[in-house]
């Protein structure tokens, strides 16, 4: 009993551990989304209660864009939220394929409450089976990072130059393309369905019917599913055997 106890403690340490560069590139991030939401006129408890429930900068920037433009039909926050966080049903499809077989419903439930982009890089890098423990420190520290980054962006709001805060803005995406490069440079297979990636996002971007009629969150979807389709048939993952030292 105490050597599995020992073992989960491990697992979640080392989680955790490659948590903490995602947790504190969220900080920036989430500031920035505490300062537009203050200067929308969230209050700082209906600013906080957002980026607990709502965890995603990409979603509150839209919800926020909505909020100011004077939107009050609930239906079209809903809709806008689901459209541009529909990666993350896919994201959710590809990792369960190293999910350790021990892992029940629930715990699958709570890992993907806190599945970010980048918390899903980090752990498809990982090698061998993923286990709950792991999983639960991997996404421990991004969280409490995007919260409390949010925290500082709505207290003082009113202290950073506005060129800071757009700047901020940036973070994200550069986070994420620090996790996909190194990657891609080890894998050949992932570099050729990034690269595929890259092209059709751009041809679709060329396209001005679709550019005109779709979403970036609609892009981003079909990128998504056209390149995972095309790594699933071209790359197909081999059977993992092993699983980290977080069972």
């Amino acid at each position: 009993m105490g050597e599995v106890s020992t073992d989960k403690k491990k697992g979640y340490m080392h989680g955790f551990k490659d948590g903490i560069p995602i947790g504190l590139g969220y900080i920036p991030v989430s500031m920035a989304c505490g300062i537009a939401a203050a200067k929308a006129g969230l209050s700082f408890g209906m600013s906080e209660i957002m980026s607990i429930l709502m965890y995603t900068g990409s979603g509150q920037a839209a919800a926020l864009n909505l909020f100011v433009g004077g939107e009050t039909a609930i239906i079209m926050y809903v809709i806008t939220l689901f459209v541009m966080n529909c990666r993350y049903m896919l994201f959710s499809m590809s990792i369960a394929q190293k999910f350790d077989k021990s892992m029940g419903t629930l715990q699958r439930i709570g890992f993907g409450l806190l599945n970010t982009d980048e918390v899903f890089g980090m752990a498809m890098k990982e090698k061998g089976l993923l286990g709950f423990p792991y999983l639960l420190g991997l996404g421990t520290a991004p969280y409490i990072g995007f919260v409390l980054g949010n925290t500082i962006g709505a207290c003082f709001t009113n202290l950073l130059p506005a060129a800071i805060t757009s700047a901020l803005g940036i973070m994200l995406p550069a986070m994420f393309i620090s996790i996909i490069v190194p990657s891609a440079k080890e894998s050949k297979p992932v570099l050729i369905v990034v690269l595929i990636a890259l092209v059709l996002s751009f041809v679709l971007e060329c396209i001005p019917f679709i550019k005109e009629n779709l979403t970036s969150g609609w892009t981003i979807i079909i990128c998504a599913i056209v390149t995972s389709l095309i790594g699933a048939i071209a790359f197909p993952v081999e059977e993992m055997g092993e699983s980290t030292d977080d069972e």
